[in-house]
């Protein structure tokens, strides 16, 4: 049977038409099977963004429920439209991707499937865009543990595109937990890619994880060997702190503005007076990563630099991210 032609309407009545079809399943399955089919065809991301309200509200063994889920995850389109920022917004996406997960466990690694598309020599446009590719990798990190993932994810180690490739070898790195694999990764000859790699290894008891971060104390890169000395500070090595004040002490502003952002990063108001040397640095970046760093540390600690030390414009320094070493 022909799905019925079903013109795009207004959110309101799209939502309407969507919920009494859903409600009213029972009555007339086949009958609402098609007419759902072609306002997914008709409207796939208001369609998308209406079923994150609607399907938390259907019983999970319901016929409605187990039909809907079945025909997001059975749609083309699906991935493009998770990946799309004027589609749905980042929350709306991975609240979907959460509730279909309940439905097809290896839907994540169906996602990063698809994003292989976009390499080879006819990519596919929409999966070869860095822009979507990052999106979705942000997230799928905070709703899969990598394990499904891992395979399709190295291969995007060969991506053009150098913020693919370092947002991969996080994910990767985080998955593997491998100081082997690390250590093979910082031959790359992208400084984000290596940055990233060290990044990966934070916090965990990986073997071999503290071998790559004094290997990686060599490299040229300023964030390379921020991260590194971070991750000895993590896993406690004493020499940690006095390598961050010498690093802060460095020709480069760029490694000193480094130095200052991992200090905050750290939270560890032993580091305060360095700090408050480096806020008189001739550079503007290395004060401003100064001064974020010490905002920081004092909402962690309620510590900071005696009045008078020019500590006091602390209070109005934004919040920088995680991990955005300069």
């Amino acid at each position: 049977m022909a799905e019925p032609l079903v013109q795009p309407q207004p959110r309101a009545e799209l939502q309407a038409r969507l919920e009494g079809l859903l409600h009213s399943f029972a009555q007339q399955p086949s009958a609402a099977r098609s007419e759902v089919r072609a306002l997914l065809q008709a409207q796939p991301a208001e369609f998308c963004a209406l079923a994150v309200q609607l399907l938390p509200g259907l019983p999970e063994d319901s016929p409605a429920r187990q039909f809907l889920c079945n025909l997001l995850l059975g749609f083309d389109a699906l991935p493009k439209i998770l990946s799309d920022p004027a589609a749905l917004s980042p929350s709306a996406a991975t609240e979907l991707i959460r509730l279909l997960s309940h439905a097809d466990p290896m839907l994540d690694a169906k996602l990063t499937r698809w994003l292989l598309r976009g390499l080879g020599t006819h990519p596919d446009p929409a999966a070869a865009d860095p822009v979507r590719i990052n999106r979705l990798l942000e997230i799928l990190e905070s709703v899969s543990d990598g394990t499904r993932t891992v395979v399709n994810l190295v291969q995007l180690l060969r991506h053009p595109s150098p913020k693919v490739r370092s947002k991969a070898a996080l994910m990767v790195g985080r998955s593997l937990k491998s100081g082997a694999w690390a250590e093979q990764r910082l031959l790359e000859t992208d400084a984000r890619v290596r940055a990233n790699v060290v990044e990966a290894l934070w916090g965990l008891e990986a073997p071999g994880a503290a071998d790559v971060f004094k290997l990686a104390l060599r490299d040229s890169n300023n964030r390379v060997v921020g991260n590194a000395l971070v991750g000895l500070y993590l896993l406690g090595d004493p020499a940690a702190a006095t390598l961050l004040q010498e690093m802060a002490a460095h020709r480069s502003a760029a490694f000193r503005a480094t130095a200052a952002w991992a200090m905050g990063f750290l939270e560890d108001p032993q580091f305060l007076p360095v700090l408050g040397r480096l806020l008189k640095d001739r550079e503007a970046i290395v004060r401003r990563n100064v001064l974020r760093s010490l905002a920081r540390i004092k909402r962690a600690t309620g510590q900071g630099l005696p009045a008078g030390s020019g500590g006091e414009q602390v209070e109005s320094a934004p919040q920088e991210p995680p991990g955005t070493a300069a």
